[in-house]
């Protein structure tokens, strides 16, 4: 690889040396994990891929997926560290299976060893998204997830960092109510169950818009203030974009709305600094889900 040649038309502002030393985890090889991991690591950013063992890829995933059928019946975390090498064969992957929800511990011991510089959670289920939660928070790793809405009409894109309000407080925001069309169910976004959502109609471009604001956000956690890639105030720590219109979501299509999400006092991740500080209460809440698996 003509390493000169293949970052001739990257813009100087990207940093890339700073980059290449950056090391992140993506949680969740799906349709969003795929397109955000191939959008960093063709950038030479080094990438650990997670996912449930056992995920292979089926032909109903092919529609929205960065896989294509070559890779069917495959796993899709080490066929997709080979697509990303297909791009940037210099680029540093490694794999590993892991529930997050059931096996925290080892989840823990992924992504500290070597610690990772950020986390990316692309997982369809509240469950693990607050797994993640929990443990970045006690470890103080910053993470940029993503979620797509019923049909795709929208999704949203949350970062958290030391300090700041964690996915937990973050979620408490997310209410937004749509009326799915298919099935007349109300789907409450304030506590999505995306395993049950899964046969959810929503095209590859759908998916790919809210993936590709989540690689800008990783983006921009990762470089600090050395670029500005979003033009947004540090402050923001939530977007949600609308794909298209919807009479009970979206009355504008094509729109992102910014949001401020103050952390919690209250909450039982990153709150009640007077009760012993972030630090333990997630120290407490790690063992809870510990205990549990």
């Amino acid at each position: 690889m003509n390493t000169k040649n293949y970052f001739k038309r990257a813009p100087s502002f990207l940093h890339l040396e700073a980059l290449m030393k950056k090391l992140v985890a993506t949680v969740g090889g799906g349709s969003g994990g795929s397109r955000a991991s191939t959008e960093l690591g063709r950038l030479g950013v080094s990438l650990l891929i997670i996912d449930r063992p056992g995920e292979c890829l089926e032909e109903h995933n092919l529609l929205r997926h960065e896989l294509d059928y070559r890779s069917l019946g495959k796993p899709k975390t080490a066929e997709l560290a080979s697509h990303i090498r297909n791009y940037n064969p210099d680029v540093q992957i490694s794999v590993a299976d892991c529930d997050v929800t059931l096996e925290p511990a080892r989840f823990e011991s992924l992504i500290l060893s070597p610690r990772v510089d950020l986390i990316l959670g692309c997982t369809d289920n509240q469950a693990s998204h607050h797994a993640i939660n929990a443990t970045a928070v006690r470890h103080n790793i910053p993470v940029v997830g993503a979620g797509v809405y019923d049909g795709g009409v929208g999704g949203y894109v949350y970062r958290t960092r030391r300090l700041e309000a964690c996915y937990a407080c973050i979620a408490d925001h997310l209410n937004l109510r749509a009326e799915t069309k298919d099935n007349g169910a109300t789907i409450d976004y304030s506590n999505l169950d995306l395993d049950g959502l899964r046969s959810t109609r929503a095209l590859n471009l759908d998916i790919a818009q809210i993936a590709l604001i989540q690689a800008r956000m990783a983006l921009q956690v990762l470089l600090g203030n050395e670029t500005n890639l979003t033009g947004l105030p540090p402050e923001v720590n939530l977007i949600i974009f609308a794909n298209r219109t919807h009479p009970k979501a979206f009355a504008r299509p094509l729109h992102a709305s910014f949001h401020v999400i103050p952390r919690n006092p209250a909450c039982l991740i990153c709150g009640n600094p007077q009760a012993g500080g972030i630090a333990t209460e997630a120290d407490a809440i790690f063992r809870s889900i510990n205990s549990a698996a």
